[in-house]
């Protein structure tokens, strides 16, 4: 039996540094590194991250288990070629859960500090101040309150702003106000000053915010999205920002990436864009690759394995 990394993102991780980090917990099993090129039948399990190649299925006849680097899954279970036979699993990581946690409170202290616009400034020479927005005074909407939506609320709970969130189901967390179905979305939209989305893609929360979902939004609003592209419909938002309907946008993740030259995020004066790295370290949760790997081999349950009908 053997363990494929095929993970197609150097920038990120290597196969070989990831088969070094994982290879002490599974000593004696035979683990490949990068696309096969001819029959494998003795690979059982197989890691990848973005995007899973379906077509080197044909060479992994005996393959159980995918396994993904990282915690989105909605590519490959959209992609209908996918054998409903081969197990699912993702990742958990509170490392990453944490940096999103940061990255979401740097972009929204940028703007209560007006940091874009003086950047924006110093280009023309031009000395001009602004007072900031008060903390106290802010409030944050959170689209999404699983591992990484929970954590985000509760640091921006911490340092002083108004929290509240969004979810399937109604979640217990001290301080943040939940809300559930379609009048609860409305209502939090309709007073958060921020609203960040770190919802999954399901069929549920694809083009959830279009153009009617947009006019529910506080005059004013800014919204973030580090949770998955397809959640905005990309010229509704742009719509929006054009109609003043929202001030700004901070987007980590779209629905192609890398982000189209052509597309019109890019140039629009109003959307800050960076090139989906609000999570970025998983090293607290890299072994689970090998506990997946093991746990197949003996016919127990497995970590964080994908339900296909709820899409996560």
């Amino acid at each position: 039996m053997s363990l494929l990394i095929d993970m197609r993102n150097p920038e990120w991780m290597t196969d070989i540094s990831l088969k070094t980090f994982i290879s002490a917990s599974l000593p004696n099993v035979n683990i490949v590194c990068g696309p096969p090129k001819f029959t494998m039948p003795e690979i059982i399990m197989a890691t990848f991250t973005n995007t899973f190649d379906i077509s080197i299925l044909q060479y992994l006849p005996n393959l159980r288990l995918v396994q993904k680097v990282g915690a989105g899954v909605d590519s490959i279970l959209a992609d209908p070629n996918f054998p409903t036979s081969i197990r699912i699993a993702r990742m958990s990581s509170s490392t990453q859960s944490l940096e999103m946690a940061e990255y979401c409170l740097a972009e929204v202290l940028s703007y209560q500090r007006n940091i874009r616009f003086y950047q924006k400034n110093q280009i023309r020479k031009d000395w001009k101040q602004h007072s900031p927005l008060c903390i106290n005074n802010t409030h944050i909407g959170v689209l999404g309150l699983g591992q990484i939506g929970r954590k985000v609320a509760q640091l921006f709970l911490k340092y002083g702003f108004k929290v509240s969130g969004w979810s399937k189901s109604s979640k217990s967390i001290k301080g943040i106000k939940s809300y559930t179905g379609h009048n609860g979305l409305e209502t939090m939209l309709s007073h958060s000053d921020y609203v960040i989305g770190i919802l999954p893609s399901t069929r549920e929360t694809d083009n959830l915010i279009d153009s009617k979902m947009l006019r529910n939004f506080k005059s004013g609003a800014i919204f973030i999205n580090i949770g998955r592209g397809n959640l905005v419909v990309d010229n509704d938002l742009v719509d929006a920002l054009d109609d003043g309907i929202l001030k700004a946008a901070t987007l980590d993740v779209f629905r192609q990436e890398p982000l189209p030259l052509d597309h019109p995020f890019w140039g629009h004066s109003k959307i800050a864009i960076t090139p989906h790295v609000s999570g970025w370290n998983v090293d607290d949760t890299i072994l689970d690759i090998a506990q997946n790997y093991l746990r197949l081999l003996n016919n127990k349950l497995l970590l964080h394995e994908v339900d296909r009908d709820l899409g996560y």
